[in-house]
């Protein structure tokens, strides 16, 4: 369904979900977006969006997630958020990169999510404040298993409540599916109990993405980013990869620990009118101290992908992809937009 209104089209797209994963068994449910700009403004301003995903899986997990990204004041200002509950089931294999994945076990999470971006713009770059809070629960840890009898931080739950400082640069010449320009995001946030924190943690982080287009629709894409955490953070807020955006075909959460750095690679190309085809790979560490992240095996995984373009203005479009790794198979993803 759609709207003009001074030669800007609104959309609105919602689409069935059904999906496969070890942890969950089968999954159904919903997604979609809404793609606007709000009154007054113009279209060569960044559209808004505000997206959904609701599904409930055999092992009757619950997810349901609402995040959004505005801009306005001709793109003066930027809102990043999102409001979610999750039942889920996680999986944890210990933290470090020596893990084996015969060691798998899963948990059980149920929490509210709300976090929030607030950032002005100056010329190229954004400024602003960020906001996390997460209200965890953990139950059904395997019976003698390394939940269980480690002494984890945070294994009963607790609330994540932390603040920081943002500083973005985004030279992008569109925010989804950019062709060209970079896009690079600092960030300095503290987990803290006079902010309602059970805990106490600082995160440091440093992430560039830069896209150059070859030819027409041929675009070369990379993303490098760093982490690290001091003090003693929740085990579930570890940094981690293996997801959708992060080092596509590793497992869900396979490594953690309080430091990590990964590069990934894309290359994109047209197929067919709204059908588009990705390749990609990816490598990456984690480590308890940072120096340890360089002087170690460094984890790999690349897979394909294809997109479907659902607003050829914009570029919005649904993604799937496939990722796989040396040595621990691979994983299948259905979403929306590129990883990066």
């Amino acid at each position: 369904m759609s709207s003009t209104r001074d030669t800007v089209t609104n959309q609105l797209l919602a689409y069935p979900v059904v999906y496969f994963l070890p942890e969950t068994r089968w999954g159904f449910g919903a997604a979609g977006f809404y793609n606007f700009r709000f009154k007054g403004e113009p279209g060569s301003s960044n559209p808004s969006i505000v997206q959904f995903t609701v599904s409930y899986t055999q092992k009757k997990q619950l997810l349901l997630t609402i995040p959004m990204e505005w801009y306005w004041g001709h793109n003066t200002w930027k809102m990043d958020g999102e409001f979610s509950y999750f039942r889920y089931q996680y999986n944890f294999y210990g933290i470090g990169d020596e893990t084996a994945l015969e060691n798998r076990e899963t948990f059980k999470a149920e929490y509210p999510r709300f976090r929030m971006d607030f950032l002005r713009r100056y010329k190229q770059w954004f400024g602003g404040l960020r906001y996390r809070f997460d209200a965890m629960q953990f139950t059904d840890f395997e019976a003698g298993g390394l939940l269980e009898k480690g002494s984890y931080t945070g294994k009963t739950g607790g609330i994540i409540s932390g603040a920081g400082i943002v500083v973005q640069l985004d030279t992008r010449n569109r925010i989804y599916h950019p062709t060209r320009g970079v896009f690079m995001e600092w960030e300095c946030y503290y987990n803290n109990p006079r902010i309602g924190s059970d805990f106490t943690y600082s995160r440091y982080s440093a992430d560039m993405s830069v896209y150059a287009g070859i030819r027409g629709e041929h675009v070369v894409a990379v993303q490098c980013s760093t982490a690290t955490m001091t003090g003693q953070p929740i085990f579930y807020d570890l940094l981690y990869f293996g997801s959708p955006r992060v080092m596509r075909g590793i497992q869900d959460r396979r490594y953690i620990d309080k430091n990590m750095c990964f590069i990934q690679a894309e290359y994109r190309f047209p197929i067919w009118r709204r059908f588009q085809g990705v390749a990609f790979g990816s490598m990456g560490a984690t480590s308890g101290t940072y120096a340890g992240l360089f002087d170690r095996k460094w984890q790999q995984s690349f897979g394909a992908g294809l997109r479907f373009i659902l607003n050829q203005k914009d570029r919005l479009r649904l993604r799937i992809d496939y990722g796989i790794t040396p040595n621990e198979g691979g994983a299948l993803y259905l979403t929306v937009n590129d990883a990066f």
